[in-house]
C-alpha cells in the first residue's frame, strides 16, 4: 500500500509544473536580458536563443516563410503570459513552416524559443519602429478560452428550479408556464 501512495505522489510531482517548451531550449536560452535591451541593441545579441511570449497581431504567409508579428508580454517560469496588459514593444517571428493565419490569428497568445537574427524597421500608425526578428525553433500556441453564457436561472428543464407544477419554464422569457393545455 505504501508503494502505491509513493508512486502516486512521484507521478504527481513529475507531471505538474513543467515549462511549455522543450528542456533543451529552456536551458540554452539567454537569461537576464530584458526585451527593451534586445530592442535597443539587437546587434549585441545576434544568434542568441531567447524565450519570449506575447499576443499575435498578424500572421503573413509567403511561399518560403511565415512571419508572425507579436506584441511582447512578460512570461512566468513556465512560459505562460503573466500580464497580458504589459508590453515593452513588438517583435517578428520568422519560420520556414507554413502557419495558417486562421489558426495563428490576431489575439491568440504564443510562447516561443528562437534565435535573434536581426532587426527590421516597420511602420506602425505612421511611426517607424525597430522590430527584432527571431528565427523560430519551437512555437507553443496557447489554447483559446471560450466563455459561454448560461441562461439564468440555472439550466433549462431543471426539475428542482421551481416547485410542482412549474417544472418547466419558458426559455425565451424565463418565466414558468404549465406544460399542459
Amino acid at each position: 500500500m505504501k508503494r502505491y501512495v509513493f508512486l502516486m505522489l512521484v507521478s504527481l510531482l513529475m507531471t505538474s509544473c513543467a515549462h511549455v517548451l522543450s528542456e533543451q531550449y529552456v536551458k540554452s536560452a539567454a537569461t537576464g536580458v530584458s526585451f527593451s535591451q534586445i530592442q535597443a541593441n539587437p546587434e549585441a545579441y545576434l544568434n542568441k536563443t531567447f524565450i519570449l511570449g506575447g499576443t499575435i497581431v498578424e500572421t503573413t504567409v509567403s511561399k518560403e516563410t511565415s512571419e508572425i508579428e507579436v506584441i511582447q508580454n512578460p512570461i512566468d517560469q513556465y512560459g505562460a503570459i503573466s500580464d497580458p496588459d504589459a508590453s515593452e514593444g513588438r517583435y517578428l517571428i520568422a519560420t520556414s513552416k507554413h502557419l495558417d493565419p486562421q489558426i495563428y490569428r490576431k489575439g491568440r497568445r504564443i510562447t516561443f524559443a528562437g534565435k535573434l537574427i536581426g532587426s527590421r524597421k516597420k511602420l506602425m500608425d505612421g511611426v517607424e519602429n525597430n522590430y527584432p526578428v527571431f528565427q523560430a525553433e519551437q512555437i507553443y500556441l496557447w489554447r483559446s478560452k471560450h466563455v459561454y453564457a448560461y441562461p439564468y436561472p440555472a439550466y433549462y428543464g431543471d426539475p428542482f428550479l421551481y416547485p410542482y407544477p412549474y417544472y418547466f419554464y419558458d426559455p425565451y422569457w424565463y418565466r414558468p408556464y404549465y406544460p399542459w393545455p
